[in-house]
């Protein structure tokens, strides 16, 4: 049976992440913003807005890309109906943040609102983490505390549990009011 191609519809693959806004706190809503770093995928969106007259009157059908710290970047809108999730099919949205690589469906749809107007807008109907974002604080603060650790024992006192209090008792008190703070 062939099927012919939905024209609303773009698929993207392998694209990172370089922010998310994930919270509804915003008058702008929810979105996450993907660098643009490959010509293919700059031509496919620009086809995709083009051909559905996405965007506001003005600007129907242009693309709209920013850069930031020479990193081209596209937003899509992010809705409490877009689904995330990891390679298995799992919810994953805890991993959708900046640095993720992610691949996506989007639909351009129609609009009609008393007080936005007519037009054509975008949304993810579906994003696929391929390798998830790393929590830079959290993998500094687990680096920093295996240096710390590391730093208060040698080898042989990681096999003494006791040596941990030996590494304290040999220490010169501290006398709290030579704290600065």
């Amino acid at each position: 049976m062939n099927k012919e191609k939905d024209l609303r519809i773009i698929k993207l693959k392998n694209l990172k992440v370089a922010f998310a806004n994930l919270e509804d706190d915003n008058p702008y809503g929810k979105s996450i913003m993907v660098v643009i770093d490959d010509p293919v995928v700059r031509s496919k969106i620009e086809t995709w807005v083009k051909q559905n007259k996405i965007g506001k009157a003005e600007q129907a059908g242009v693309a709209q890309f920013s850069e930031y710290e020479g990193e081209e970047r596209f937003k899509f809108k992010f809705t409490d109906r877009t689904k995330v999730v990891n390679m298995t099919g799992k919810d994953a949205i805890e991993g959708l943040n900046r640095g993720a690589v992610i691949s996506l469906v989007a639909k351009a749809y129609e609009y009609h609102h008393k007080q936005f107007g007519n037009g054509v807008s975008q949304s993810l109907k579906a994003v696929v983490i391929m390798k998830p974002a790393v929590n830079e604080e959290d993998a500094m603060t687990s680096e920093y505390l295996d240096e710390l650790k590391d730093d208060g024992y040698s080898d042989e006192d990681k096999s003494d549990p006791e040596a941990a209090l030996d590494v304290l008792d040999d220490e010169e008190e501290i006398n709290l009011d030579d704290i600065p703070f």
